[in-house]
């Protein structure tokens, strides 16, 4: 850690709203629960550093926050709702640490720094814990679990080169987040995440909107397998989605539970 302070210091990552999220990431959540779509409650974070009170969580509700991620030095001091290097660096545990000098890119130490700081503050102001004190466990198929949290709490956090998202509720909740660009050789790879239905709306699709939508796909089916806690363990063509304006499971594996008791949050295509 000390080699990174050496090279990097001052602001790294600044929040996101929806709207400027959507102008160059795809982003979906997932949570499981018995209240409809309509009845939850996506409450959107801005305060980068966790430094205010969040007010706690109900029982439908769903915050997330959403930041961009950049170079050492290309966000300038003084900007709002702005994370600090330093400050993310002194909440990670000693094993987050090593795993992040380990990172080759400096593009991949800067995203892997922000979502797991990010978590751990926003963690801790729901628990009114410090946030370097908090403690996780993997689960079987390795989601973390905080260790002596609320029953219900729950969150996931995704982090890919320039951005970052991470989501806690009172219920299993999944996110992930993938930059918006082409996708090469979407046959194949489609061939692997998607089903035949899916695959067959993809193809129909504009041209223009095939790469965003495959994301759409591969996003929201992600955010499921998270929110599962058993990520590929299940194949992603057994989860079947309607991407449409309101996304929605249509079936999954008996391990994956009734297929309408999950709820799907996306922006619109």
């Amino acid at each position: 850690m000390t080699n990174l302070r050496k090279v990097a210091h001052g602001p790294f990552a600044a929040s996101l709203s929806i709207d400027q999220a959507n102008d160059f990431l795809v982003w979906s959540l997932a949570v499981k629960c018995t209240a409809q779509r309509e009845q939850l409650r996506l409450r959107c974070l801005h305060d980068a550093g966790f430094t205010r009170p969040i007010e706690q969580l109900k029982s439908e509700e769903i915050v997330l926050w959403l930041a961009k991620v950049t170079p050492p030095g290309d966000v300038a001091i003084g900007e709002p709702d702005t994370f600090g290097i330093e400050h993310a660096t002194q909440v990670l545990a000693a094993e987050e640490t090593e795993r992040l000098v380990r990172f080759l890119h400096i593009e991949d130490r800067m995203s892997y720094l922000a979502a797991h700081a990010g978590a751990r503050l926003l963690l801790g102001n729901l628990v009114d814990q410090p946030a370097s004190a908090l403690r996780f466990k993997s689960s079987a198929h390795g989601k973390p679990i905080l260790v002596a949290g609320p029953g219900d709490l729950d969150f996931s956090l995704s982090h890919a080169r320039g951005a970052v998202a991470v989501a806690a509720a009172r219920m299993p909740v999944g996110v992930d987040i993938e930059p918006l660009r082409e996708i090469a050789d979407m046959d194949s790879i489609s061939e692997i995440a998607l089903a035949a239905e899916e695959r067959k709306v993809l193809r129909s699709a504009p041209a223009a909107l095939r790469s965003r939508l495959f994301l759409r796909y591969w996003t929201l089916k992600e955010a499921v397998l998270k929110a599962a806690g058993l990520g590929f363990t299940i194949p992603p063509t057994t989860v079947i989605i309607d991407p449409g304006p309101s996304p929605a499971v249509l079936s999954v594996p008996d391990a994956l539970g009734p297929a309408e008791e999950w709820r799907l949050i996306a922006p619109a295509v």
